[in-house]
């Protein structure tokens, strides 16, 4: 797991990334920061010509810095990117193959490149966090954080973005070739709260209800991996459940890896025995999702009609998803060049 040289392998054909996560960092905690305190300044000092109204910095606008907001996102698709050009490129390029010719056994190759990822989230997290926190508290708004918990702005994104890094590696252990890894860790990644939707979709349309219809409950999130990486997991069971769930991923992913056949590679699964499973449930998904969006277009009150739009875009939907996801499957995409 720390080995110099595998360190060294992963580190160059990942740099581009690592420094770009860096940069996300740093933009999201310090900048964003100062720019904050700032635009608290100006808004209290508005107030001062209100005697009716008085500014507040809100919880928040203190978790807007370190664990939600617009950079969340940004860095869950920077970690996703991340971890496919450690494990998806490499087999683009069949650079797995010399890889996997190193004296290391699999597990260790595969240990490395999930502790190299895990220490640069880390690291960037940790030295952006603390200059972040520091200028916050030396500001006018220092009772701010004391509206916010330590699990809230730190343990909880920095463990989230641990077990979504995790997630992502798993999914690279199971597919062929970058691009199936960058897709599949998205679609997975969302995928309970994408199943509670359409079924909650379809029981609205047929005016049928297994559940009360409305947000969804907290389980879905615990149950959704995208959430840990932006933050929505803020208490004490969500960082639990990030915990276990990294542990899980570590040794499936570890486990997978060690069985890949090279000669898949390009391909987009490793195991040939997952290519129906996958098609069924990409194909369903899709057909429900054809369903909801065809629907939508109806009158709210014609019920009858709102039905019948429905599964005409499920059945088209199917169709078209079974044609392209089947292409999918068969692809083979191998590409010369060298690492990012």
């Amino acid at each position: 797991m720390f080995n110099k040289a595998l360190w060294f392998q992963n580190y160059k054909q990942s740099k581009f990334l690592i420094w770009i996560l860096l940069a996300l960092f740093v933009v999201q905690m310090p900048l964003q920061a100062i720019l904050s305190v700032e635009s608290w300044q100006e808004r209290a000092e508005r107030t001062t010509y209100s005697e009716e109204y008085v500014y507040e910095v809100q919880a928040w606008d203190v978790m807007q810095i370190f664990s939600q907001g617009m950079f969340t996102i940004f860095l869950a698709a920077a970690i996703v990117i991340f971890a496919s050009l450690l494990i998806g490129l490499e087999r683009n390029t069949r650079r797995s193959d010399f890889t996997f010719s190193l004296p290391y056994s699999r597990s260790s190759l595969f240990l490395a490149k999930w502790a190299l990822g895990t220490a640069a989230i880390s690291i960037f997290f940790i030295m952006n966090f603390l200059p972040a926190y520091l200028i916050i508290y030396q500001s006018e708004f220092r009772e701010a954080l004391s509206l916010v918990s330590s699990i809230e702005i730190f343990w909880a994104p920095l463990l989230g973005y641990i077990f979504f890094f995790s997630f992502s590696l798993l999914v690279g252990s199971i597919t062929g070739e970058m691009v199936s890894q960058i897709v599949l860790t998205f679609i997975f990644g969302f995928l309970p709260i994408i199943i509670f939707t359409l079924i909650q979709e379809f029981m609205q349309v047929h005016d049928f209800f297994l559940f009360h219809i409305g947000s969804h409950p907290q389980w879905i999130e615990y149950a959704t991996p995208f959430f840990y990486a932006a933050g929505s997991i803020g208490s004490l069971p969500g960082i639990i459940s990030a915990v276990l769930f990294t542990a899980v991923c570590l040794w499936s992913g570890t486990v997978l890896y060690t069985k890949n056949n090279l000669e898949y590679n390009g391909e987009f699964l490793m195991f040939k025995k997952m290519n129906p499973v996958l098609v069924v449930i990409l194909t369903v998904l899709i057909s429900f999702f054809g369903g909801m969006i065809v629907s939508s277009l109806a009158p709210w009150g014609a019920a009858a009609l709102r039905i019948l739009s429905y599964w005409i875009g499920f059945t088209t939907f199917m169709l078209f998803a079974l044609l392209i996801i089947r292409r999918l499957i068969k692809m083979n995409i191998i590409f010369s060049g060298r690492a990012v």
